[in-house]
């Protein structure tokens, strides 16, 4: 595949994920902030439906960005492989919450149980997207979109 293509879908990859993040996030949110229960369910109904959209991005932004990746030893490179580990982790991590609020709010009791796991929820999709956005900062100075800042030795 050519590179200009394989950039195309990395772009349109992490675009995907990251609208889809932010839109689970925000509805979270909102439903916490309004604390009713029947938009706690559709909330949780939604996201859980629309997960296998992040089932689909999520790898296509990994495979796409280890191609463009090959062999480099490029220090920004590395950095992004290594968050890419965590995203991943984090991800699992976020399936599984979303997938047991969705249980829970459907099937069970909106608790403290939920609400602890809630709590998870918003502290690993918080994670998430600062380790997805210091990628994409990356991915704009590697693309020579961005300008690496100067370190300022103290």
């Amino acid at each position: 595949m050519k590179r200009k293509n394989l950039v195309k879908i990395h772009l349109l990859a992490t675009t995907i994920a990251v609208i889809t993040i932010l839109t689970f996030f925000t509805s979270s949110v909102f439903a916490e902030l309004n604390g009713d229960e029947t938009i706690f369910k559709t909330v949780k109904t939604s996201i859980f439906y629309a997960l296998p959209l992040l089932l689909i991005a999520m790898p296509t932004l990994g495979i796409s960005g280890n191609k463009l990746a090959g062999k480099s030893t490029n220090q920004e490179v590395l950095k992004k492989q290594k968050r890419m580990k965590l995203i991943v982790f984090n991800g699992i991590v976020l399936i599984s919450l979303a997938s047991f609020l969705y249980y829970q709010a459907n099937f069970k009791a909106i608790d403290a149980v939920f609400l602890y796991a809630q709590l998870a929820e918003f502290a690993f999709g918080i994670g998430n997207l600062v380790l997805i956005g210091l990628n994409i900062k990356s991915g704009l100075v590697l693309s020579g979109r961005l300008k690496k800042q100067a370190q300022v030795k103290v």
